[in-house]
């Protein structure tokens, strides 16, 4: 327990005051003295009843770098008396984090904006009890913390690479029967081997077995392996670290976007989502960090690789690659501190389209009747 501002200003005048009564006379002690030191004991009775209060906070949902978030706090106490508390939050988080109100449970917010992708861990809560008068006040330190997970930056992908990937999450292609529902009538286009001989002979018509809709889809998406690596001997900073969480995860969520499964494998740890839950696959991506033994490959068979290097990050289609810049459509995308994320890669666009030309070509010859073929994304 120590004096407020307010409580030395206060405790100056009681005490110039008693000198002017010891001085001048006992009116002065009367009228000025006494008052005072009651409002001093009072005040030191009042705050030294309190106990240590409770804090509970409320965390905002995970969201991409650059939003806004408000924090909530309640602070409550045996005696509801006034109470300013101070958050601690950490560098990838900014705001101002104060609040002012009563330790009687009442719910209080302030603002803060998600800087830097990552798991941030907020607290510990630097709480100020006041009296009533405002004179005294008792300091706790309470020990409550959470985390703030702050998701990549998602960037839709160029054409190329966004075609790139529908060929990739489209192994196979042809019709997929369902289950059988029975028979019906033959009509034009149906395959042979589909028709019920024996029916078609009973009735003097062609019969043929119906599999249900999944035989009309030409194509469904299948599932995608996407493995980070971080490539070893390389002198990685966190920036490409970042980058390669950002590749990733806009990866992901054009695969999900497009109906496949997604399997993501990183060195800290792997997730699995389908479409409209991808929050698992943007949790790990936001603990993803450098970890402290590099492997080469997370998966040996996966579809797709992002690898850090030393002063890159590339992503391997099998057998194209395709370079982090040319891989997203960020060149106009602004970071917190106002330097373009293109400083990664700053390559204009005929790089582009020399990558286009020389790397994204994808053979069709097993997704098609016409095994000669092949098609150009672009």
């Amino acid at each position: 327990m120590r004096p407020t501002r307010r409580g030395y200003m206060f405790t100056l005048v009681c005490l110039v005051a008693l000198s002017a009564g010891i001085m001048y006379g006992p009116r002065a002690l009367d009228a000025v003295v006494i008052p005072g030191f009651i409002a001093l004991f009072a005040s030191i009775i009042d705050i030294w009843r309190v106990s240590e209060p409770s804090v509970e906070r409320t965390l905002p949902s995970p969201a991409e770098p650059g939003t806004k978030a408000q924090i909530s706090l309640k602070i409550k106490a045996n005696r509801p008396v006034p109470v300013r508390a101070v958050d601690t939050i950490p560098s990838g988080l900014t705001g101002t984090p104060v609040i002012e109100t009563v330790a009687d449970g009442t719910s209080a917010k302030y603002e803060l904006t998600r800087r830097d992708r990552g798991c941030h861990t907020i607290g510990p809560v630097t709480v100020r009890l006041r009296d009533r008068l405002g004179l005294f006040e008792r300091v706790f330190m309470i020990d409550n913390t959470d985390s703030v997970t702050v998701f990549p930056q998602i960037c839709s992908l160029t054409p190329v690479a966004a075609n790139a990937l529908r060929n990739t999450t489209s192994p196979t292609a042809g019709p997929k029967r369902g289950s059988f529902e029975g028979l019906r009538e033959y009509t034009r286009g149906d395959a042979l081997r589909d028709v019920h001989w024996k029916s078609s002979a009973r009735h003097d018509d062609l019969f043929t077995r119906d599999f249900g809709s999944a035989a009309d889809q030409d194509t469904q998406l299948d599932s995608l392996t996407v493995a980070v690596n971080i490539e070893q001997h390389s002198d990685s900073s966190i920036e490409f670290v970042d980058a390669a969480a950002t590749a990733a995860a806009s990866i992901c969520i054009e695969a999900l976007d497009q109906g496949a499964g997604v399997q993501l494998q990183t060195p800290t740890g792997n997730a699995t989502a389908v479409a409209g839950s991808e929050d698992a696959i943007l949790e790990r991506l936001a603990e993803f960090s450098l970890p402290v033994n590099p492997l080469e490959d997370n998966v040996a068979n996966a579809d797709i690789y992002v690898t850090v290097r030393a002063e890159s990050v590339i992503v391997y289609f099998g057998e194209r690659t395709v370079d982090f810049g040319d891989l997203l459509s960020i060149h106009d995308l602004e970071s917190q501190d106002g330097d373009t994320v293109s400083m990664i890669a700053d390559r204009e666009e005929q790089t582009l389209k020399r990558n286009y030309d020389d790397n994204i070509t994808v053979s069709t010859d097993a997704h098609s009747d016409d095994s000669a073929t092949e098609e150009r994304y672009t």
